[in-house]
């Protein structure tokens, strides 16, 4: 952006700024035009007005509608955070008061996150928030990872390995795994080898709906292969298809500790060196210090001390 350094800010609209975020959204005029409230040819004359402030074209127009330039990428990803940390200065309140709040906080999880971590947040927020909500997105990681971006949600909770100069983040809690099959189960004792393990059929809990898990990651590398008999995309309808078969599970353990509680399964070691995963709360720096924020970043972490 250092062919702009001579822009004299005080003679520069930055609604401008406003609609090339909306642009870069929609990537479509009268998209952008209806997000904003504006008409189509007012829309049109600021992205004139802008193509010609930074001396590029910004948007190129294709089939389906615009496609940004490369230096509209590049001004998109320094101006965004800059716009949302203005919006969230403008809107915060001088001072938070989670008793009388009622403010609603957008999170980010994955299945497995909501399904460990939620019950026990919710149960702490009706004690000390109670007026506050709570609006839960979900999705693969790509898609949080673009809200946060978009500034569509407080926060994110689960695994990220991505690494970006925009986000900070704080490790919550670690995870192993463990095997899950039914009590009853007519060949599987209280020792359970590598052997018992490939000679028995699978149920898969695949969030990406594929067939290939950390598990048959691993037993690849060692010329192993197991059977998949089921491969499911939901957590909840493990433990029904678990009491109902002779199929084992590999899940994460706090997800199986859960499922004991209620069903007839039991808990087995993993025979393999399979390796645990980091559960992560990743937020936008540009609300790294607003109070509302870091309150409820305290309060998923202290919740997160206890499962």
């Amino acid at each position: 952006m250092s062919d702009i350094h001579h822009i004299n800010l005080a003679g520069l609209d930055l609604n401008l700024l406003v609609v090339f975020d909306a642009l870069m959204t929609e990537q479509n005029v009268t998209r952008a035009a209806l997000r904003l409230g504006l008409s189509q040819p007012a829309t049109s004359n600021a992205l004139a007005r802008l193509r010609n402030l930074m001396a590029d074209e910004l948007f190129v127009r294709k089939t389906t509608g615009l496609s940004p330039t490369p230096k509209a990428i590049a001004l998109a990803q320094q101006l965004r955070p800059a716009l949302q940390q203005i919006q969230s200065a403008l809107l915060e309140p001088p001072n938070f008061d989670p008793a009388t709040s009622d403010r609603v906080f957008a999170i980010g999880m994955s299945d497995y996150v909501e399904f460990i971590l939620l019950p026990r947040l919710v149960e702490r927020l009706q004690v000390i928030a109670p007026h506050i909500s709570l609006q839960i997105r979900a999705g693969e990681r790509q898609k949080l990872l673009s809200l946060l971006d978009k500034g569509e949600i407080d926060l994110i909770c689960g695994l990220f390995p991505e690494k970006s100069s925009l986000h900070k983040e704080q490790l919550l809690f670690d995870e192993v795994y463990c095997c899950v099959c039914r009590q009853a189960h007519p060949r599987i004792g209280s020792d359970f080898s590598i052997e018992d393990y490939l000679a028995e059929s699978h149920l898969l809990v695949s969030i990406q709906e594929d067939r290939m898990g950390r598990v048959d990651t691993l037993l690849a590398q060692q010329n192993l292969q197991r059977h998949i008999a089921v491969s499911t995309p939901h957590f909840l309808i493990a433990p029904f298809i678990l009491t109902q078969s002779n199929l084992v599970a590999t899940l994460p353990q706090r997800v199986a500790l859960k499922f004991i509680e209620s069903q007839a399964l039991k808990l087995l070691s993993v025979p393999l060196p399979l390796l645990g995963f980091s559960v992560f709360m990743r937020w936008h720096q540009s609300t790294d210090n607003l109070p509302a924020n870091e309150w409820l970043r305290e309060l998923i972490l202290e919740v997160s001390s206890l499962i």
